[in-house]
């Protein structure tokens, strides 16, 4: 009987491999790509698609995979295959939020994103109810009320905590929001916002942390007494640049450009396509200068590749948190503060600060008008910060 006509079980269990052993293959089951592979030991069901995406597939073994079932199985991969689905996946109406999850961690971490925007996420699908996470994704949209209430519910649980959970809420509808923007791509049925019911904004807090005009003096009192100067140096150089603390502490000397007059910041908010360069004053420049010494003083090692040195490598932001000073996002907007008593329009401020889209700082041409006058800028809010500072010596 030849191979092509073995398509029933009673066939399947007279075959034996080949002469000597070797392995015989059998192709002829009604289904493209599903192959029978028969060796000294067992029979093993396999389909390959070899249309793009290709696939390699094994389906189980014979006989507790029967050639119907086998068949069966091969032709349903076959249809998710065709309409663009993972082949051993949920169907589209099954996907739910738990199950795209994983799937939109991994373009997220192919695009590059910051690990902070992917903990963030993580964070705010860890806050999800299991019900909503598998709740197919059709289900959330047909009816709105479900994240209404998820969100509620995430508020009332964190009532306790800082801001009322109000901002976790906004956070865990803001990732709903998205991910399901990132499956509409591979499902353009899904039409519509789950979260369209919820807020996603919050209101503006009036209580965040700010090192103010009068007390910059202070401040730089209680910067002196810190015995690591490397710290010191770090502190300074955040009031100076207005820099997030995830930019400051990962600063690299082979980013330094002394003839363009600018440091490239390449871990940005948004990921490395936000990556900018940091335009730099001679405040700056001898802030660095001093770190690089004290860097090569006290962690010789890590000082040929970090701007500012820790134990770990690069100094951590997070201690400059607990040194009882202003540090991190409030020296940043302390920044803008004195940008604005300088007299720097907030056009400027936020292109030096990399706000919002692409930032002109994204490719600093230091001869350019445009690049004058940002160096201008910079120079006169760093006039304006050491002034307030009280000028101590050595610093300008």
């Amino acid at each position: 009987m030849r191979t092509r006509d073995l398509v029933t079980d009673a066939d399947i269990a007279k075959l034996t491999p080949k002469p000597g052993g070797a392995e015989r293959t059998l192709r002829s089951f009604g289904v493209p790509g599903l192959m029978l592979r028969v060796g000294r030991r067992k029979r093993s069901w396999e389909l390959r698609i070899e249309r793009k995406p290709q696939v390699r597939k094994p389906l189980g073994e014979w006989p507790q995979v029967k050639v119907g079932m086998a068949t069966d199985t091969a032709r349903q991969m076959w249809e998710r295959h065709r309409a663009g689905q993972p082949v051993d996946g949920p169907n589209k109406d099954e996907m739910t939020i738990a199950l795209a999850w994983p799937l939109y961690e991994a373009r997220l971490r192919d695009e590059n994103r910051s690990e902070k925007t992917l903990l963030a996420y993580g964070h705010s699908y860890q806050r999800l109810s299991d019900g909503i996470k598998n709740r197919p994704l059709r289900d959330l949209l047909n009816d709105r009320t479900l994240m209404a209430d998820e969100v509620k519910r995430i508020r009332d649980k964190l009532h306790n905590q800082k801001r009322g959970g109000q901002n976790a809420a906004a956070q865990s509808a803001v990732f709903v929001s998205a991910l399901f923007g990132f499956m509409r791509d591979r499902d353009p049925t899904l039409l519509g916002d789950p979260v369209s019911a919820c807020q996603t904004t919050v209101p503006k807090r009036d209580d965040l942390p700010i090192l103010g005009i009068d007390e910059m003096a202070g401040w730089w009192r209680d910067v002196q007494k810190i015995g690591n100067p490397v710290v010191r140096e770090a502190l300074l150089f955040g009031l100076l640049s207005g820099l997030r603390r995830a930019s400051l502490e990962t600063l690299e000397w082979k980013n330094l450009d002394l003839r363009r007059g600018c440091l490239r910041v390449t871990v940005a908010k948004g990921g490395s396509e936000r990556a900018f360069d940091l335009i730099l004053s001679r405040p700056m420049l001898r802030c660095l200068w001093r770190a690089r010494h004290a860097g090569r003083m006290l962690y010789p090692e890590a000082a040929a590749r970090w701007v500012f040195t820790g134990e770990a490598g690069h100094l951590r932001g997070n201690r400059l948190t607990k040194l009882g000073v202003y540090a991190n996002h409030a020296l940043r907007r302390s920044y803008a503060t004195a940008a604005t008593h300088a007299g720097v329009d907030e056009a400027t401020v936020g292109r030096l600060l990399n706000h919002g889209g692409k930032s002109v700082t994204a490719g600093y041409i230091k001869t350019s008008h445009l690049g004058r006058m940002l160096a201008g800028a910079q120079t006169d809010i760093s006039a304006a910060i050491v002034g307030n500072l009280g000028n101590p010596l050595g610093i300008a």
